[in-house]
């Protein structure tokens, strides 16, 4: 089995998985940990920022100094290229997007209410 974890301090479960620095990736086979990877999570935060509060509507439009746009919801889907190859993805908490996206994936996720990681995974050994 291989379970995704986001982190920030390789210790910890991430509390916003899309704000995540990394996952960690553990290889699990016969109730012990065969490997951990991390990934850097390269999912555009620049994004998140630009869209901070800007979700209440499908489209937004705004004038800023003569140049209006629109800023639609943010999309995670960048996500699913780095959460490859894996049964199960752990994550603290999961908002209404980042949902939308889990399900386009080709695996499982759950929510956990533990923080440490190393406590999180118990369940799994």
């Amino acid at each position: 089995m291989k379970i995704a974890i986001p982190t920030n301090d390789r210790v910890s479960i991430a509390k916003r998985t899309g704000r995540a620095s990394e996952f960690a990736f553990y290889s699990i086979k016969n109730g012990e940990i065969e490997s951990v990877t991390y990934k850097e999570n390269t999912h555009s935060h620049n994004d998140h920022d630009r869209n901070e509060g800007h979700h209440r509507g499908e489209h937004e439009e705004h004038d800023h100094g003569g140049h209006a746009h629109e800023h639609g919801e943010h999309s995670h889907d960048d996500l699913l290229e780095i959460l490859t190859d894996i049964d199960l993805l752990l994550v603290r908490a999961v908002g209404k997007y980042m949902r939308k996206t889990l399900k386009k994936g080709d695996f499982d996720y759950k929510l956990v209410k533990i923080d440490a990681i190393s406590e999180i995974l118990k369940d799994y050994l």
